[in-house]
């Protein structure tokens, strides 16, 4: 798009908020510091910053530091140029020439004007569709993009699936004809230890025949810097992705617990630009509302959604996510030194159900999450630990039964694993990391 668009668009979609078109008005007064226009509007701080993010982006607006706060003014030029842009509109009425070459209507009609078709051409090339889907462990991120690739049957359908483990369990889950898939394994994709592999990952994902990429993050991952690999994407493939939107996944049963204490869940939940409880069958309609709020103070700006079994259906697909877009991209919280330890527990033979429930239950306080496929006296089954609630589901035939362990307390969850196999098991495993 030529820049002169682009510089158009931006104000015109700066322009389209009712606030933002009041505070504009406030500012024919004069400068105004941010504590002025915050009385006037009854809004968080928060949400003023957004407000004048896209006011300051889009050029007409200006601003200044001092001290603590900052102050606001109208860019008279900024607003000259788009005052003038509807003037070059109007004079062209009466006349009945194309602004763009200054062709009459009657060459028009001939087809002798052909910058529109030209501009036409240039758009023709259609950018795939960039998702990206966050949320703590546990919260339904797999189960929402089964959903997901459910309702775009007979789309072309792009996956990058994230694991902290060396196994990843859920691309297995995820698995079907037709789905042109990438796995990255052991560790964050946002971590300096993948952020190569990543952005060279979607750099091949680009090259394929696909409308849509979902991109299923770790849930221990911070996605605060998507913005800086999406420009290495570009110096690797060219800007071959439309950043469609972040949204994250809320465990409406465990969330309260897990924003108190992991600061990836308010990471999360800041770069999103669309939250979805999740599991809201499960609570209270109390609890329902605490985490609502508690959504809210860390995003005052993102939609929010309630859902069950991870459905968000298809509508979103033709929203605009990115209009939620409030927070500045940043250093991510994921590093090779933060990065937990993940054990992976491989198992030859048939385990009693029981004893497998009993060992679960000793090496849960040690672990953030427990997952992958056993094969019990009941038949292989699917294990999946969340918080202390362990579920299981019928699932086929494996080569050998095993199991991932994201550990609370690093190295150290060895010995317990070891200890409470022996004790209650009892039968020969290996343990890998």
């Amino acid at each position: 798009m030529d820049s002169n668009y682009q510089k158009q668009v931006a104000c015109f979609k700066a322009l389209s908020d009712e606030t933002r078109l009041q505070i504009l008005e406030m500012l024919t007064m004069g400068e105004l510091c941010a504590c002025k226009i915050l009385e006037k509007f009854q809004i968080t701080q928060p949400t003023l910053s957004y407000h004048m993010k896209n006011l300051t982006g889009a050029g007409l607006v200006s601003s200044r530091r001092e001290g603590k706060w900052t102050y606001y003014s109208l860019d008279e030029e900024a607003l000259k140029s788009a005052g003038a842009y509807f003037t070059k509109l109007l004079d062209a009425i009466p006349q009945q020439h194309c602004v763009l070459c200054g062709k009459s209507r009657d060459e028009w009609e001939q087809g002798q004007c052909t910058c529109c078709k030209e501009e036409e051409t240039m758009e023709t090339t259609k950018k795939i569709k960039l998702y990206v889907l966050t949320g703590f462990l546990g919260s339904g991120k797999t189960s929402m993009l089964l959903k997901i690739l459910d309702n775009l049957s007979g789309h072309k359908v792009g996956v990058l699936q994230n694991e902290f483990g060396r196994i990843d369990v859920d691309s297995e889950i995820l698995k079907r004809d037709g789905l042109v898939m990438t796995e990255l394994t052991r560790g964050s994709i946002f971590c300096t230890c993948l952020q190569l592999k990543f952005a060279q990952a979607l750099a091949e994902m680009s090259k394929q025949d696909i409308e849509y990429l979902f991109v299923e993050s770790s849930g221990l991952a911070d996605p605060s810097n998507i913005d800086e690999i999406l420009e290495g994407v570009k110096v690797m493939a060219g800007d071959v992705y439309e950043m469609s939107g972040v949204i994250c996944l809320v465990d409406a049963v465990n969330f309260l617990e897990q924003v108190a204490d992991e600061i990836t869940v308010d990471r999360q939940l800041k770069h999103c630009h669309r939250a979805v409880v999740n599991k809201v069958d499960l609570v209270e309609e109390e609890q329902l509302s605490k985490v609502i709020e508690t959504v809210r103070k860390y995003n005052p700006i993102c939609d929010i959604d309630t859902t069950t079994f991870g459905d968000i259906g298809t509508t979103f697909l033709t929203q605009d996510l990115m209009a939620k877009q409030w927070a500045q991209s940043e250093a991510t919280t994921n590093s090779v030194d933060t990065k937990p330890k993940t054990m992976s527990l491989n198992f030859d033979g048939v385990a009693p159900k029981e004893k497998l429930e009993v060992f679960l239950q000793q090496i849960i306080p040690h672990a953030y999450r427990i997952k992958g496929f056993f094969q019990l006296d009941d038949g292989w089954q699917q294990v999946d630990v969340v918080g202390k609630k362990i579920d299981y589901k019928p699932c086929e035939a494996k080569a050998e039964s095993h199991l991932v362990f994201i550990s609370k307390i690093g190295p150290q969850i060895i010995r317990p694993i070891d200890t409470a196999w022996k004790e209650i098991v009892g039968l020969p495993m290996k343990l890998k990391n």
